[in-house]
C-alpha cells in the first residue's frame, strides 16, 4: 500500500502544472514578465478520500500555475504560485538587489484520512470524547453478563452496538499542515563575508485515527476514536561565513521552539459507565487519558572550517554543541478516581505524584572531519571522522509504584533496582556516544572506475539493554563506460553489527545483531542512436543473528529452545527494465516494468510461568508488478502535440501465519473468534492488496507565441482489499471497533482544460 501511495503522490497535480515549473526555470528573453495558467476541470463524484489524500483535485475554474519576474540593473524578483487558493497551494519567490537578499517559501499539505468516519462519541470539548452514561450502563450490563462465558465473538457484538453504530456520528478527518519559511542574506558575490538570518514556522491541524483505544485491556472490543492534531513547530536560525584564498571559517546558531496544544485526549469507556477498583476482566476506569508529545526547546550552536591545498586537497571540520530541554508539568498516574497509591492518596491526583515535571536536560556534541585528495589524475581519496555524543542530565529516580501493571484498573507497587534498563517503572535516562570512520578510495582505468570503502561505528549506550554496538561495512563499486554503445554500475556492500549487553526478550530493534548485504546493477545499451534499453537489479537482505532465546521468567532464567522473538529477517528485490525509442525529432516512446518483492519475518510467545504458550511466526511479504508506457508525438511541429502515459501497479500481500502452540488466531472466514485452547491458524490471503491505474492524454495547441491550449483526459481506478478493515466494523480477535472513514476504492474520470499566457 505505501508503494501505491508514493505514486499516486507523484501524480498529485502535476497533471495541469507538467511542463508550468520547467518552462519558467529557462531564462527569458526579456527582462520582465511572467506566465499564468488557467485551468477548467469537470470530475466525476468521488465519494473515496484516498482519491485526493495528499492533493486537490478542483471542480472549477483555478490557476494551477502563475510567475512574475523581473531583472534589471542587478536587481531580479521572481515570484511563482502554484495551486492558488487550494489546500495544496505553494508560493516560493526570491529578491536580490545588490548583497542584499530574500528568500521566502509558503506551502500546505492536505491530509485526507477519510470521509464520513463514524464514532460513538461526541467532541464535548477539545479532545475530550464522551458518550452518554445511560447507554454506557446498558453495554457494561451485557458486556459483563457475557464476560464468564468466554464467547465473546464478533457476533455478540456486532448484535450489542448495531443499533448505536447505525447512529453514531459522522465526521471527515481532515488534516492540514502550513509550513513557511524565510531567509534573508547579506554579502556574497565579491564580497569576503556572508551573513543569514532564518526564520520557519509549521502548524499541524486536524484530526486523524487513534488505534488501540482499549481503557481495559482484558475486555474486548478494542475501539478507533478521533484524535485531534494541534501543534506549532518554530526554528530561529543564524549562519554567517568569511572567505579567503585559501578556503573559509563559517558559524551558525539555531533555535527550536514545539508547542502542543493537543497535550491529551480523554474517552469514555464504551463498557464501564463509573470508575471501579479491580484485578480481574471486571471493574476498572470509566475514562481512558492519553498523553501526547509534550512541549520542548532545541538550541544547537556550531563553528567550522575548509582549508584549500594544492593536488584538489581539502581538510574540513565543524563542532556542534547542542542543548535540548522539557519541563512539562506531569500528568496523575490515572484518571480512576477511586485508585489509591501505595500510601493512600488519590491516584488521580497530581499531589500524588513523586515530582511535579521531569525538567529534562540533554546535551549533546558533534565533531565532523573530512579529508579528499586527489595526488594523481587517476586517483581520488577521502576519509572522514564523526563523533556524536549524547548526554542526558535529566534526574534518575525510581518510581514507587503505578497504575500500568493493571491498566487503570489498580495500584501496583514495585521495588524495581534503580540501575534496571528493563521495564517502565524506572526513569533512566539513556547515553549515548557514536564514533563513526570512513576511508575510501577511487581509481580511474579510463573506461572503468572502481571504488572501495570501508566505514566502522561504535556504538556506547547508557541504560539500554545493549551497552556497546559496533557497525563494520565494506563497499565496492564500478563504473565501466564504452563510448555510446554501453554503460555499467555495480555495487555491493555488506554491513555487520554486534552489540554487547543482557536482555530477558532480545535486544531492540535499533541495537539489535544484524548483517545486512546490498547489492545493485545498472546496465544501458544504445545499440542504436534512436534506442536505449536499460536494466536496474537491486537487493537487500537483513538477518537478525544472536536472537536470544525466550526466557522463563527473568533475565537470569534459562532459555527455551528455538524461542527467538521479535524481528527475524527482512528481504527486499527489485527489477526494471525500460525502452525509450525516439526514431526522429517529431516522436518519442517508451515503456518500462518493475518487479518488487518484500519479505519480513517476525515471531512472538507469551509465558504462564514457565510454559511457553501462543509461539506464533508471522512471515509477510509484498508483491509489486509496475507496466507503464508514454509518448509524444509532434503531429504539426511548434503547433499541436499529443502526449499519452499510462501506469499500473498491483501490491499483492500475504501474511503467512504458523502456529506452534494453540492459542488465538484468525479462522479463514474472519467472522469468529478461535479462543486460547482451541488452537489453529490460517494464512491472510489478502493482506494489503493494491491496485491502481492511470491514464492520462493530453493535446497541445500553440495559437500563438504567448498563448496556448491544452485539452486532456485523465482516468484513474485504484481498488484496496484487506482482510483487517473488510466487511463489519468489528475485526476478529481484538473484536475492534472501526471507524470505517470512505478511503477505499475508487474510480476518477476528470476532463481538462488549461489556457496559458505569457506575459
Amino acid at each position: 500500500m505505501k508503494k501505491i501511495l508514493r505514486v499516486t503522490a507523484l501524480i498529485a497535480m502535476g497533471l495541469l502544472v507538467a511542463g508550468s515549473y520547467a518552462a519558467a526555470q529557462e531564462a527569458p528573453a526579456k527582462t520582465s514578465g511572467g506566465k499564468i495558467v488557467f485551468g477548467a476541470l469537470s470530475v466525476k463524484d468521488i465519494s473515496s478520500a484516498k482519491f485526493e489524500e495528499y492533493r486537490e483535485v478542483p471542480r472549477d475554474i483555478s490557476i494551477p500555475y502563475a510567475n512574475v519576474f523581473s531583472r534589471k540593473d542587478g536587481f531580479l524578483f521572481d515570484f511563482h504560485a502554484f495551486n492558488v487558493r487550494q489546500s495544496d497551494q505553494r508560493y516560493t519567490g526570491w529578491l536580490n538587489s545588490g548583497r542584499v537578499g530574500l528568500f521566502f517559501d509558503y506551502n500546505q499539505t492536505p491530509h485526507n484520512i477519510g470521509n464520513n468516519g463514524r464514532t460513538m462519541f461526541s467532541e464535548s470539548a477539545p479532545g475530550v470524547w464522551t458518550m452518554s452514561t445511560s447507554l454506557r450502563q446498558v453495554l457494561q450490563t451485557a458486556n459483563d453478563t457475557r464476560l464468564p462465558t468466554a464467547t465473546r465473538t464478533v457476533d455478540f457484538y456486532d448484535n450489542l452496538l448495531g443499533p448505536t453504530l447505525a447512529s453514531a456520528n459522522v465526521m471527515d478527518l481532515l488534516g492540514l499542515r502550513k509550513r513557511g519559511s524565510a531567509e534573508l542574506t547579506y554579502g556574497g558575490g565579491d564580497a569576503p563575508y556572508a551573513l543569514a538570518v532564518t526564520y520557519m514556522r509549521q502548524v499541524r491541524s486536524g484530526y486523524r485515527r487513534l488505534s488501540g483505544g482499549n481503557v481495559r485491556s482484558q475486555v474486548n472490543p478494542s475501539y478507533e476514536v478521533p484524535e485531534r492534531s494541534d501543534d506549532v513547530v518554530q526554528d530561529f536560525g543564524f549562519r554567517a561565513a568569511y572567505n579567503f584564498t585559501r578556503g573559509n571559517v563559517h558559524a551558525a546558531f539555531n533555535r527550536n521552539l514545539y508547542d502542543n496544544n493537543a497535550e491529551t485526549l480523554t474517552i469514555d469507556n464504551p463498557f464501564q459507565a463509573v470508575d471501579v477498583v479491580s484485578t480481574s476482566t471486571l471493574g476498572g476506569p470509566s475514562r481512558a487519558l492519553f498523553v501526547n508529545a509534550p512541549d520542548n526547546e532545541a538550541s544547537t550552536g556550531s563553528a567550522g572550517f575548509l582549508l584549500k591545498f594544492a593536488k584538489q586537497t581539502r581538510l574540513s571540520g565543524d563542532v556542534a554543541m547542542g542543548r535540548w530541554t522539557q519541563n512539562a508539568a506531569f500528568y496523575p498516574y490515572t484518571i480512576n478516581s477511586v485508585i489509591l497509591t501505595g500510601t493512600g492518596q488519590p491516584a488521580n491526583l497530581v499531589s500524588s505524584l513523586q515530582k511535579p515535571s521531569l525538567n529534562g536536560k540533554i546535551n549533546t556534541t558533534t565533531v565532523n572531519l573530512n579529508f579528499s585528495s586527489r595526488p594523481v589524475k587517476a586517483l581520488g581519496l577521502r576519509a572522514s571522522y564523526r563523533t556524536h555524543d549524547l548526554t542526558n542530565k535529566t534526574d534518575r529516580w525510581v518510581i514507587s509504584g503505578d497504575t500500568s501493571g493493571n491498566p487503570d484498573r489498580g495500584w501496583a507497587n514495585t521495588t524495581i533496582a534503580a540501575d534496571t534498563p528493563y521495564g517502565h517503572l524506572t526513569a533512566n535516562p539513556y547515553d549515548t556516544n557514536t564514533k563513526r570512520l570512513l576511508a575510501a578510495a577511487t581509481y580511474d582505468f579510463g573506461d572503468l572506475t572502481v571504488e572501495g570503502v570501508f566505514h566502522n561505528t561504535k556504538i556506547t549506550r547508557t541504560y539500554r539493554e545493549a551497552t556497546k554496538g559496533e557497525d563494520t561495512g565494506y563497499q565496492a563499486a564500478a563504473i565501466y563506460r564504452s563510448s555510446d554503445l554501453v554503460s555499467l554500475r555495480a555495487k555491493y556492500e555488506d554491513i555487520s553489527r554486534t552489540a554487547e549487553g543482557e536482555t530477558f526478550y532480545g535486544f531492540q530493534a535499533d541495537e539489535a545483531e544484524r548483517d545486512t548485504k546490498r547489492a545493485s546493477v545498472a546496465v544501458i545499451l544504445s545499440p542504436i542512436s534512436t534506442l536505449d534499453l536499460s536494466f536496474d537489479y537491486g537487493k537487500r537482505h537483513v538477518e537478525f543473528t544472536n536472537r536470544p532465546n525466550r526466557r522463563a521468567t527473568s533475565a537470569g532464567a534459562p532459555e527455551i529452545p528455538d524461542t527467538p522473538v521479535g524481528l527475524l529477517d527482512a528481504k527486499y528485490d527489485t527489477y526494471t527494465v525500460e525502452v525509450d525509442f525516439t526514431p526522429n525529432d517529431r516522436a518519442a516512446v517508451g515503456a518500462y516494468y518493475t518487479y518488487e518483492k518484500d519479505r519480513s519475518t517476525n515471531q512472538w510467545a507469551t509465558l504462564t510461568g514457565t510454559a511457553l504458550n501462543n509461539l506464533v511466526n508471522y512471515a509477510g511479504s509484498d508483491k509489486t508488478d509496475t507496466y507503464g508506457a508514454n509518448a509524444v508525438f509532434q503531429i504539426v511541429p511548434e503547433k499541436w502535440t499529443l502526449s499519452f502515459n499510462a501506469m499500473h501497479q498491483k501490491v499483492d500481500g500475504l501474511m503467512d501465519i504458523t502456529a506452534r502452540e494453540a492459542g488465538s488466531f484468525y479462522t479463514p472466514g474472519r467472522t469468529t473468534l478461535i479462543l486460547p485452547g482451541q488452537g489453529g491458524a490460517a494464512d491472510i490471503v489478502d493482506y494489503d492488496d493494491t491496485e491502481l491505474t492511470t491514464v492520462v492524454a493530453n493535446l497541445d495547441y500553440n495559437v500563438a507565441t504567448d498563448w496556448k491550449i491544452s485539452m486532456g483526459y485523465w482516468f484513474e481506478k485504484y481498488d484496496f482489499r484487506d482482510a483487517f478493515t473488510q466487511g463489519s466494523l468489528l475485526m476478529p480477535q481484538s473484536v475492534y471497533i472501526f471507524m470505517k472513514p470512505d478511503n477505499g476504492p475508487y474510480k476518477a474520470h476528470v476532463v481538462y482544460a488549461k489556457l496559458s499566457y505569457v506575459f
